[in-house]
């Protein structure tokens, strides 16, 4: 488990570039790459739904249409919620996990807009501490990736003062290499920012980090 305290110590590691340098024509070319795979997957994604819907009128299926509009609604919000963090790389991290990590299932839950980069928040450190977060559990699940579904909640809130952000990993937990894992990434907290373990079981292990807003 890893610790409740908060570690002061300055950011380091962050595997962002600095603001300004250009990227390399290798990681350029990975970049353009990635950004072809998303757009492929959501045009696929995108199909499949109007196909189901052009099969429910083809069929006459009318009394499915209402529950499939309102899934078809809550994905298109979801998704616009996600576009408007304001953080690119962070976005672009998200929506790639999504699509093209298998091991684990990706639920992101946002009820509202949240502009990270509006907020009195280190966005590096947003980026950097979201990532690395889900790094460990996803490397965490590739130990088990043949055994069981692995599924991975994500939630970011917004209160007056205070942005959380929840880590609810579902599937089986090796608990020493994980601890460690998620320990690397609090030892570059920042001031204000404040890590709970909820639960910590052999199925399933709860982090929520809370960033305070108050400057």
């Amino acid at each position: 488990m890893i610790s409740n305290e908060r570690d002061n110590e300055p950011n380091r590691g962050f595997s962002c570039l600095p603001t300004g340098m250009p990227l390399s024509e290798e990681q350029e070319t990975e970049h353009n790459l990635r950004f072809i795979r998303l757009l492929n997957h959501y045009r696929h994604d995108w199909m499949n739904e109007i196909q189901v819907l052009f099969g429910y009128v083809k069929l006459k299926k009318y009394d499915k249409l209402a529950d499939l509009m309102e899934k078809i609604k809550h994905k298109v919000q979801q998704e616009s919620y996600i576009a408007k963090l304001g953080v690119p790389d962070l976005v672009v991290y998200l929506l790639s996990f999504q699509t093209e990590v298998k091991e684990v299932g990706l639920d992101i839950r946002l009820d509202q807009e949240i502009h990270l980069d509006e907020l009195p928040v280190d966005t590096r450190r947003i980026n950097n501490l979201m990532s690395g977060v889900m790094d460990a559990f996803k490397e965490n699940a590739r130990k088990y990736a043949m055994d069981e579904a692995h599924r991975l909640i994500l939630r970011l809130e917004k209160t007056p003062g205070t942005l959380s952000v929840t880590f609810d990993y579902h599937g089986q937990v090796e608990a020493a290499t994980l601890g460690a894992a998620l320990e690397r990434v609090r030892s570059q907290s920042v001031p204000a920012e404040y890590w709970e373990t909820l639960q910590w079981e052999t199925n399933q292990a709860v982090v929520k980090i809370a960033l305070s807003l108050n400057t």
